[in-house]
């Protein structure tokens, strides 16, 4: 299949899907999952709730009741049955079933959570009521309880407040779902009251566990392999304990319109060459208030809003997010627009390499940027369908220099033939979500061939067949006639049954990549044509503090990106199980 026609065929399937006729109408907002308000039972956004005491004054109970609630934060994993990209759900909030807040923007209103415990808050507030003294001051033992577990959460330093949320710092420390879009979690945060003005929200996060896997090859460990100097080069299986992340987040709030954020982050898998196991992974400034207004900006190190790249899996990446996730290392500048259910993202940033995926070979110029857009439809029975897709200006695919990091291209010697040339990538995804079963599938490619992936000597030069004219350069594309982009397509579903009052979340998560040709490299003996990971997986939450969870993964192609016609094999097989757990505060 020529590149011409996949892109034909990716451009006709982009226009079906958003084609596919939708039987409700947005109604107000929600991006990914970001409904309003009328969906909680009529209430139509407001913490006002029908009781028998409406007209009477509230005790001051009731009003840290009422504070304590509205600082439960949006959260959607996937151990939970709510649906929605990004995190925000239009059920309700019932601490016993993890649902989350609506959320509206066009009607500037806050919806507030329906339950608390097993009881509405209209009861709640109904049996405070009734122990109320003459003049709105009382004691009821139970708002003394929730009092009392307020404290626990928040803390004044000389005059400044400083608040945790172990739910929104679920939403912020996630790393395997919300991938791109914590600017706007940040943003539809503050607007939701979950986030308050002026006020500092500590975190922290988690993830680690047992991680084993069998090969079928020595020393080749699709999985863990990825992170050189992981695991040993001889053996055929390998069991270590590992910290995956380790993070804490500051969220500032300054006024109405300004929030800060910064994630220094601990790993043992980070890359072994030229990269700190401990960094500032986030550090960026986030204008905007989308009660008042559908624009925002963003400026600073952050995940590039390119793709989706969520995994359902419970703790590894699925294929897309591991060859396209972008990260920067530098500065980038961010400009939104979010408004019933659309999101249009335009993001600048230095052609240098950064951290992930993106490089345009011009340091110390603006010269990459990328572009994404997505839309959210309700269809009812508080499901949502999304479609989405971006633009990726340059990638560190545009060349046969393999290093991995910045650090090692400034010190390695580049190949004496060096292919080089901007590629671009581009991305497409659907996904649907409900609150009991979630879907999606993604699709991304490169534009052009990876130069590392063209069937070469050990000096960069392409094999004789590859060249159009043998005379002619060695260097150009337009010399070279191999036609093989980089691309992956990612498929997933995940089932959401209640256990003991909690979501449980078990998932399925197919990934294929196509890399090069099936030719190889004679000299080397590498195969790279294509490699394929599938997963299974489960999850469940013991409390918002905690969750376990469980998966298999198995791998086909053990193909390291630094050096793929060296040692690739993409026959290689494997088996990997990983066991672990999620905490967080």
């Amino acid at each position: 299949m020529t590149k011409t026609m996949k892109l034909a065929l990716l451009a006709t399937a982009g226009a079906a899907i958003v084609a596919i006729p939708v039987s409700a109408s947005h109604n107000n907002g929600g991006l990914r999952g970001m409904f309003s308000g009328h969906h909680l039972g009529g209430h139509g956004g407001a913490y006002a709730v029908q009781n028998a005491c409406d007209p009477c004054a509230p005790t001051w109970q009731q009003k840290r009741l009422n504070q304590r609630l509205r600082a439960a934060p949006t959260f959607v994993t996937a151990q939970q049955s709510a649906s929605g990209l990004r995190g925000f759900s239009q059920v309700g909030y019932a601490p016993q079933q993890r649902n989350t807040l609506g959320y509206v923007v066009q009607d500037y209103a806050i919806a507030s959570p329906q339950t608390f415990g097993q009881q509405s808050l209209g009861q709640q507030y109904a049996q405070f009521n009734a122990t109320q003294s003459y003049g709105g001051y009382g004691y009821n033992p139970q708002a003394a309880e929730a009092f009392k577990a307020d404290l626990a959460r928040n803390y004044s330093f000389g005059g400044a407040t400083v608040k945790t949320n172990a739910r929104y710092s679920d939403r912020m420390l996630d790393w395997q779902e919300n991938t791109t879009g914590k600017a706007l979690t940040i943003l539809a945060s503050r607007a939701n009251g979950i986030l308050e003005p002026n006020s500092l929200y500590l975190g922290g996060g988690v993830q680690g566990g047992f991680m084993y896997q069998k090969t079928d090859q020595p020393g080749q460990f699709p999985l863990l392999s990825r992170f050189p100097f992981f695991s040993p080069n001889t053996d055929l299986e390998s069991g270590v304990f590992a910290i995956n992340n380790a993070a804490l987040s500051f969220t500032s709030t300054f006024g109405d319109w300004t929030s800060v954020y910064l994630q220094p982050e601990y790993s043992e898998t980070e890359y072994g060459r030229f990269q700190d196991e401990f960094q500032l992974r986030k550090a960026y400034v986030v204008f905007g208030n989308l009660q008042k207004s559908p624009f925002y900006a963003a400026f600073g190190r952050k995940t590039i809003d390119f793709g989706n790249f969520d995994s359902y899996n419970a703790f590894t990446h699925n294929e897309g997010a591991h060859y396209f996730w972008s990260v920067s290392d530098q500065p980038v500048l961010e400009v939104g627009y979010y408004k019933n259910g659309f999101k249009l993202v335009g993001s600048a940033l230095s052609g240098g390499r950064q951290l992930r995926v993106a490089f345009a070979d011009e340091d110390n110029n603006i010269a990459n940027y990328a572009v994404s857009a997505e839309k959210e439809f309700l269809i009812g029975n508080g499901g949502a369908f999304t479609v989405g897709g971006g633009y990726l200006h340059d990638t560190i695919y545009r060349d046969n220099f393999t290093a991995h990091t910045f650090g090692e291209r400034s010190t390695t010697t580049p190949p004496t033939n060096l292919i080089s040339g901007r590629n671009s990538a581009v991305n497409a995804f659907a996904e649907y979500n409900s609150p009991i079963f979630d879907l999606m599938v993604e699709y991304t490619t490169t534009l052009e061939p990876w130069g590392a992936a063209i069937p070469q000597t050990p000096d960069g030069t392409p094999f004789p067949q590859y060249l159009i004219d043998p005379t002619g350069s060695t260097t150009s594309f337009d010399n070279i006639n191999f036609d093989q982009n980089l691309e992956v397509i990612v498929a997933q579903a995940r089932i959401k049954p209640m256990v003991n009052g909690r979501r449980m979340a078990i998932a399925a998560v197919g990934s294929w990549g196509n890399i090069s040709d099936d030719f190889g490299n004679p000299i080397t003996g590498a195969t790279f044509e294509k490699n394929q990971q599938h997963a299974l997986s489960v999850e469940y939450p013991i409390n918002d503090f905690l969750d376990i969870g469980a998966e298999y993964v198995y791998n086909k192609g053990f193909i390291p990106f630094v050096a793929p016609q060296l040692v690739s094999n993409d026959e290689t097989e494997a088996h990997a199980v990983n066991v672990g757990f999620k905490a967080r505060f």
